[in-house]
């Protein structure tokens, strides 16, 4: 079997010193965090477990994918740099939760679901030769799922927006993170949304399963 080849559009929770385009900010390696070597991170303990190989790890901490918020908007998931430097049989799109969750200028929801479907169709358009799966957020436990951040809406439906848009495309995979329960007294996320070493290796087993590998 030819090794296979994958790639990753992302944010904070997949960044690591040294292993991002320069110029992307960074969250791991990070003072406070046994994720302190790139063995820990998701992705590397997903491509050891499956010998998927990765070819670029296009990730930005703070990054959304509309063109909104603070940080340039050539951090948006959109931008054409980004998604220029993606390619494999496979690409992984996981990020979100920004978008929703950013204290400073959270997008609105309409906002969000119209630039979801940009990316989606965009990413089917520009990488035909790819496999490509698009990722709900992991539950973050610094606010419930229930409860609406300043633009009035919620995780849950953070996480509804992109099941319904990807699942309206052809072509289009959905790794669904988001229905996976995560309790704040299991120790897999740091401050409430990056994963410890013990949320990563559950994230790479749900990447895992969603990948079918």
């Amino acid at each position: 079997m030819n090794t296979k080849t994958f790639s990753i559009l992302a944010d904070s929770i997949s960044t690591f010193a040294g292993y991002v385009p320069e110029g992307n900010e960074l969250f791991y390696p990070r003072e406070g965090s046994d994720v302190t070597r790139v063995e820990h991170t998701w992705w590397h303990i997903l491509s050891e477990r499956t010998s998927l190989k990765l070819l670029m790890n296009e990730s930005y901490s703070g990054s959304r994918i509309s063109r909104t918020g603070k940080r340039p908007i050539t951090s948006s998931f959109l931008d054409p740099s980004r998604q220029s430097r993606l390619r494999g049989d496979i690409i992984i799109v996981f990020g979100g939760t920004n978008d929703w969750g950013q204290l400073e200028q959270p997008t609105t929801k309409e906002i969000f679901s119209d630039a979801y479907e940009e990316l989606v169709s965009t990413m089917l358009e520009l990488h035909k030769d790819s496999s490509i799966y698009f990722c709900t957020p992991l539950q973050r436990t610094d606010r419930a799922l229930d409860t609406m951040n300043v633009q009035g809406w919620t995780q849950n439906e953070l996480s509804q927006i992109i099941r319904n848009r990807v699942q309206a495309h052809e072509g289009a995979h959905l790794i669904d993170l988001a229905a996976y329960p995560i309790k704040p007294d299991e120790g897999l996320l740091l401050d409430g949304l990056h994963p410890t070493r013990k949320g990563m290796i559950l994230l790479a087993s749900l990447m895992q399963k969603g990948l079918m590998l």
